[in-house]
């Protein structure tokens, strides 16, 4: 029941924190005190709207606790930059970090607390009466959900931001190299996730190959751009491997 609770929380904090959530609402968040508490509604309408489909309230009341206390972290986060008077990057950079373990530490903890006090949630829902229909296990194609989401914008979210203070300083690339890029990375973490999920571990060194001999040229003649490459894909690939644990 545990991993039934954690993977429904999850879902709602990946699409509240990330899908709906644009880059304005994030940026206004660090100004305005006012964005902080209208991305936290927005946050708790997607937590409440995911609970709600699977038709029991009591999920209901655990979306309002992970929304209160997704609040209250991102209320503490817009302090503590406020009163920062030394911004740079790198700092920023931890901050996020820190912030994303603590909404992650949270979902964790109501999801113990919540499976201990109300046990079994996916009983009679009509999503679960539809999956039941199709004869395919609900949380199985909950959890792939998730774990795609997650491989998605928010691992490119998280890469750029970590690798943003080592981006070798020759590496200047366009707007559209960095779509492209990043497409190619979701694109990899995927086929990577699949590979994992049959058991095809051998098959992932090809796709790494065949996607570092795109850019053969540029490795052997630039040191920094090699190793800025090689952690950056050294990433992606963890990432990819922390969430197969998911499924």
């Amino acid at each position: 029941m545990f991993k039934e609770y954690f993977i429904l929380l999850l879902l709602g904090h990946v699409l509240g924190d990330f899908y709906f959530q644009t880059k304005k609402m994030s940026d206004n968040k660090k100004k305005k005190f006012g964005w902080v508490i209208l991305h936290g509604l927005t946050y708790g309408l997607v937590m409440v709207v995911i609970c709600f489909l699977f038709g029991q309230v009591k999920l209901v009341v655990s979306a309002c606790a992970a929304t209160l206390i997704h609040m209250l972290i991102d209320i503490m986060k817009y302090i503590y930059l406020k009163l920062c008077k030394e911004k740079t990057y790198v700092k920023e950079c931890s901050v996020f970090f820190i912030d994303q373990a603590l909404h992650f530490m949270s979902i964790m903890a109501i999801s113990y607390v919540f499976v201990l006090s109300f046990g079994e949630i996916l009983s009679g829902s009509i999503v679960e009466n539809f999956f039941l229909t199709i004869n395919v296990s609900e949380i199985v194609v909950l959890a792939w959900i998730l774990a795609l989401l997650i491989i998605s914008k928010p691992a490119n979210i998280m890469i750029q931001r970590f690798l943003s203070a080592y981006r070798p300083k020759s590496n200047v690339e366009h707007k559209d190299d960095n779509n492209a890029g990043r497409l190619i990375g979701t694109v990899e973490r995927v086929i990577i996730l699949i590979l994992i999920s049959i058991g095809q571990y051998s098959s992932i060194g090809l796709v790494l190959t065949a996607k570092s001999i795109a850019r053969y040229d540029r490795i052997s003649k630039e040191k920094d751009f090699a190793e800025y490459y090689l952690l950056g894909t050294l990433i992606s690939t963890l990432i990819v491997i922390v969430t197969s644990f998911i499924l």
